[in-house]
């Protein structure tokens, strides 16, 4: 199964480079999604970065204002993890537990964003599941 057999939003939710960090806000919710694509216009949707939930909740730890920040100082801009359409999703599944993320951006040729795919859309993937499930435990660790 390829990572395009998995998408389910039609379009993205993307935010133009340079905007508030309120408006990914107000993205996020308005769309019930944690993760917003950063992109260098809405008609290139060139990849630059992602803004999560995550990254706001960090943000406000360390005390940020972000009513008055951007989404590139809150969220993270490069080294983003993506894969292609193509791909197969158990390479989205890889690139997940190995970056420790929840969220894979999917990307054409030319890096411009086709969707997001999220942990929750591999977990509601019944071939996804039931390849976890028949994959066996390593034995019990002695110390």
């Amino acid at each position: 199964m390829k990572a395009s057999e998995l998408i389910t939003r039609k379009s993205p939710v993307v935010i133009k480079v340079g905007s508030p960090v309120m408006d990914a806000v107000r993205l996020m919710a308005e769309n019930n999604v944690g993760l917003v694509v950063i992109v260098d216009s809405p008609e290139n949707k060139r990849v630059l970065g992602v803004i999560s939930e995550r990254d706001v909740i960090r943000a406000l730890a360390k005390g940020v204002d972000v009513s008055k920040a951007t989404v590139e100082q809150v969220g993270t801009m490069g080294n983003i993890v993506s894969v292609k359409y193509y791909d197969y999703i158990t390479t989205v599944a890889q690139l997940m537990n190995e970056r420790q993320v929840r969220h894979v951006v999917v990307v054409d040729d030319n890096n411009r964003v086709i969707s997001v795919i999220s942990i929750r859309d591999l977990l509601r993937e019944k071939e996804v599941v039931n390849a976890l499930a028949k994959i066996r435990p390593h034995p019990p660790v002695r110390e």
